[in-house]
């Protein structure tokens, strides 16, 4: 698990390896399609803004159908404009593939048809490899990031993934034997009274800035205390002052590890001494989902790919995918744990969207069989040839003379 890559410097900014590997999984899709577009007859261009709609529409249909699942989380971040950045943030992960290939497959249909006019069912069968390839690279940001996780097992190739992972906490608020979190590392909020562990984010601070935020809490008590102590007006708002200046100086870093800067001061550590605690913690062994869901997408991707140079009809290819995917999914689901089973008190929202594809594809299997095995709109691409130079600038002068 690696929730950031590297961290650029001067700026601070840190590439997450969930977004780099979403990113690379697309560029790299798109490029597979355009190749199989271009080898077949088919406009490469077409691919490539179907790829664009895909980046848009994919991510964005992710987000809406995770945000939807787990709304209780997202409705309680806090006020209206910490819930709508929640909402947005995808930096920690957060995507569920159904959603994004249902708004994409509806937004790349609406563009063949009325804007390209082309074939649905060739084209569709184009990139059909590509989104399980996609999928499967995508699932690599899945591990780097630490969710997606399965449930326990004791099997050789098992996982434990590090302190602040989803694991972890998923694993802590189950309290299942073993998986309890050293009371250095837990974290109760003064307001509300809950007590959670130190989230990973608070450990990407150097040592440096960590004890710095520590240094400003303790000034900080110390004045509270004194203030608590004192009745005299005067030195009450002189007390007051120099809070509200301590608080002010320490900025968004003192808002951002606060939780840890507590502990460190409560339990008497350093950055260095917290940092390791946090550090040693691993979770209890769980299945590999996310390598085990690469594994069988790269599968599908080059089976598919090899079926669509020896396909029969056009929209073999794509049918194919939406028929053997869930069925996939339906596996992994039964192993993960991070889904809820809270859809019609049986299934998980991605199994009950597995079940529906299947259907969708045996259905459109038989549709297919009724129709042309050529559809009537798939015609071989044509590159348009730009006129010579000089017959060019002929043109050009007749047009100024005219």
């Amino acid at each position: 698990m690696k929730p950031i890559i590297f961290t650029v410097p001067g700026i601070n900014w840190h590439v997450p390896g969930y977004g780099l590997m979403l990113m690379l999984g697309l560029f790299i899709s798109i490029w597979w399609a355009a190749r199989r577009a271009a080898r077949s007859g088919a406009n490469p261009d077409v691919i490539l803004n179907m790829g664009f709609i895909a980046i848009i529409a994919g991510v964005v249909g992710c987000r809406i159908m995770y945000v939807m699942h787990y709304w209780d989380t997202f409705k309680t971040a806090g006020n209206t404009l910490q819930v709508i950045w929640a909402i947005i943030d995808v930096s920690k992960g957060g995507l569920e593939f159904y959603g994004g290939f249902i708004l994409t497959t509806i937004t790349v249909l609406a563009w063949l048809h009325f804007k390209e006019k082309v074939s649905i069912r060739w084209y569709l069968d184009i990139v059909a490899p590509s989104a399980a390839l996609g999928l499967a690279i995508g699932r690599i940001g899945c591990f780097l990031n630490g969710c997606c996780f399965g449930g326990t097992c004791d099997l050789p190739w098992a996982v434990r993934f590090p302190y602040g992972s989803n694991a972890c906490i998923h694993q802590w608020k189950k309290d299942l034997p073993g998986a309890g979190i050293r009371e250095e590392l837990l974290y109760t909020d003064a307001t509300t009274g809950v007590t959670m562990p130190l989230t990973r984010e608070s450990f990407f601070a150097s040592d440096a800035t960590l004890e710095k935020v520590a240094n400003t809490y303790r000034q900080m008590s110390k004045l509270t205390r004194k203030l608590k102590k004192t009745t005299d007006p005067a030195v009450r708002q002189r007390l007051s002052d120099e809070l509200r200046a301590v608080t002010q100086a320490g900025g968004k870093e003192l808002i951002q590890y606060l939780p840890v800067a507590e502990n460190m001061v409560k339990y008497g550590l350093s950055a260095a001494q917290i940092r390791a605690l946090a550090r040693d913690y691993r979770t209890l062994p769980v299945h590999p989902t996310e390598p085990y869901s690469t594994i069988t997408a790269l599968i599908i991707a080059f089976f598919l790919d090899a079926l669509y140079w020896r396909r029969t009809r056009d929209g073999q290819v794509i049918l194919t995918l939406l028929l053997i995917q869930p069925v996939m999914r339906w596996w992994l689901e039964v192993i993960r744990v991070d889904n809820p089973v809270d859809t019609i008190h049986m299934f998980t929202i991605s199994q009950f969207l597995a079940v529906a594809m299947t259907i969708v594809a045996l259905v459109g299997l038989i549709v297919l069989h009724f129709m042309p095995p050529r559809s009537p709109r798939a015609r071989l691409w044509t590159p348009e040839e730009e006129a010579p130079p000089t017959d060019r600038g002929k043109g050009e002068r007749a047009a100024r003379a005219h």
